[in-house]
């Protein structure tokens, strides 16, 4: 038998719908989730890390839900089940999500939707990029979408905005150009960081030196994948920089402003909107 964790009646205030009013106006949504998840080594040990952590579940959810403007409800319980189901112990996520009063005559509408961990791990993982270059930056920005979208391996779904920005740790230096990329593909973080983007560094004459800061042609990190917190050698993602640099948050913010960053609990847009922006200026709109 299955154990669940049931999280009821949680009513918020988003943006959600298709009409005039509904883009400008904030409607209450209401929201049953239901996790199927192995409780067994929680009512052993008496331990939260054993357990689910609903809690922070719930927070992300709420944070995620308030800032984002989504058109469908179908939208939004899918990305409210993804939150639940980046919890390793999380097998199965159940979402019912509700409208009061949307429809004339009826109490509420909504959708109710099953996710499961077969579910995620068969759909293609969401992965954004941070791009940044200062030797031939926007020959070498655009090289590296062209050959990221012929790699059969890889989608790109969206690139943000380039952005001129001052180097970081070593002054006599050329600007940066950075920008982010969202793509889709099969391949986890690790075969995506050694396969892929490694092959586009090496192919566009990256030259890797002990110091982190010195010019380069082209760098390309995973900034964030799905809603997951991994290592990958030594490299930790969500990228901690992503809550420190501007130059990293700001196109990251372009793309996905609603994103719940999994470990803070900030939109990209708020984690945007509070680093200061000395040194950083919008100069490409898109680079495809």
């Amino acid at each position: 038998m299955t154990d669940r964790i049931h999280i009821k009646d949680l009513r918020l205030r988003t943006v959600v719908g298709i009409n005039k009013e509904e883009r400008e106006n904030r409607q209450d949504v209401l929201i049953n989730i239901t996790l199927d998840a192995d409780t067994r080594a929680a009512g052993v040990s008496d331990e939260i890390g054993d357990a689910v952590n609903y809690r922070t579940i719930t927070k992300r959810v709420i944070r995620m839900v308030e800032a984002s403007r989504f058109f469908l409800v179908e939208r939004l319980a899918a990305e409210i089940a993804a939150i639940c189901l980046a919890d390793p112990r999380v097998a199965a996520a159940r979402v019912t999500l509700e409208k009061p009063g949307a429809l004339r005559y009826a109490r509420s509408v909504g959708v109710e939707i099953a996710r499961s961990r077969a579910d995620i791990d068969a759909a293609p993982n969401r992965v954004y990029i941070s791009m940044g270059s200062n030797i031939d930056p926007e020959k070498n920005l655009r090289a590296a979408v062209r050959l990221l979208a012929a790699n059969d391996q890889v989608e790109v779904v969206a690139t943000s905005p380039v952005y001129e920005t001052a180097p970081v740790g070593k002054a006599d230096q050329a600007d940066f150009l950075n920008a982010a990329l969202l793509v889709r593909t099969t391949l986890g973080a690790e075969a995506l960081k050694a396969g892929p983007l490694h092959a586009i560094e090496q192919a566009l004459g990256r030259a890797r030196t002990a110091d982190k800061n010195a010019p380069r042609t082209i760098d390309l990190d995973i900034a964030l994948f799905n809603y997951a917190v991994l290592d990958i050698g030594v490299r930790h993602i969500p990228d901690p920089e992503l809550v420190t640099r501007a130059h990293i948050a700001v196109p990251l913010a372009d793309l996905a402003p609603y994103y719940v960053h999994p470990e803070t609990g900030e939109t990209l847009e708020e984690i945007a909107a509070r680093l200061p922006k000395v040194g950083i200026a919008r100069r490409i709109e898109r680079l495809a």
